[in-house]
């Protein structure tokens, strides 16, 4: 008797909006498809040598965690999906291409305005499109609020019936 393996969807997490985007659509996905969420944070700047009269970049105390973010994407959208969160050293195309091995799709955000333009897809995302072993999905922040808002005006226009 074989045991059904588990359904992943890995997204790239770095505390920008667009990366929220592709984690609110991967908490979405992952729901329809009865999956978990991987959420990968990668930590470059670590893996870099610096010169010696560089000083080394320390956290932001202000800054908020990957951790917390996954917590309000989780209680907003998505309580009932696993999220896995990871945080990583090394370099981030690197440590995707590794870590969506095996996964039903890898799930990353950009910043770009307009689809097709130059500046579409940066090197992680090219990096990724071009070696992945799975599907990738690229989100744009202002898509995924297009397409919230579009959900949230057809809500609000949903007919109720009343004293049936």
């Amino acid at each position: 008797m074989s045991v059904p393996a588990v359904r992943r969807i890995v997204v790239g997490v770095d505390n920008s909006a667009e990366s929220v985007a592709a984690l609110r659509w991967a908490c979405r996905e992952a729901s329809f498809r009865g999956a978990e969420v991987h959420a990968v944070h990668v930590r470059e700047e670590l893996c870099h040598s610096l010169a010696s009269y560089a000083v080394p970049v320390t956290a932001d105390s202000d800054e908020v965690s990957v951790e917390d973010v996954v917590r309000a994407v989780k209680a907003d959208h998505a309580s009932d999906v696993k999220v896995r969160v990871e945080v990583v050293d090394g370099l981030a195309a690197r440590v995707l291409l590794d870590r969506c091995d095996g996964a039903d799709m890898l799930i990353l955000g950009t910043s770009s305005d307009a689809p097709g333009s130059p500046r579409s897809a940066g090197p992680v995302i090219r990096a990724c499109l071009r070696r992945a072993s799975c599907p990738v999905v690229v989100i744009r922040a202002a898509q995924e609020l297009a397409a919230r808002r579009a959900a949230a005006r057809a809500g609000s226009r949903a007919k109720v019936p009343v004293g049936v």
